[in-house]
């Protein structure tokens, strides 16, 4: 797992990660959320979401700007990838 991009909020309790996994020469892309806002610490790895670098970093961004939260980060993922083949269909 490679790390691509980074984005902290919440002074640094809420942090965003946009990462890339190789297989078959095939890359793909992935994001995880790590939150220390409450009690303990929460962690969503969310893996083989796109093969598009632009569209994973517009999704980063995404979750970011709207503080999706790991025990929400999944079903925000899929309701996004949801809406965006119904866009573009």
């Amino acid at each position: 797992m490679k790390v691509i991009t980074q984005i902290e909020t919440a002074r640094g309790k809420v942090v965003y990660e946009l990462f890339s996994e190789t297989a078959e020469s095939t890359v793909r892309y992935g994001i995880k959320v790590r939150s220390g806002l409450f009690d303990g610490a929460e962690e969503a790895v969310i893996k083989d979401i796109t093969s598009e670098l632009d569209f994973a970093r517009k999704l980063l961004f995404t979750l970011a700007d709207n503080l999706v939260l790991p025990s929400t980060a999944d079903e925000v993922i899929e309701e996004y990838l949801a809406a965006s083949v119904t866009v573009n269909n």
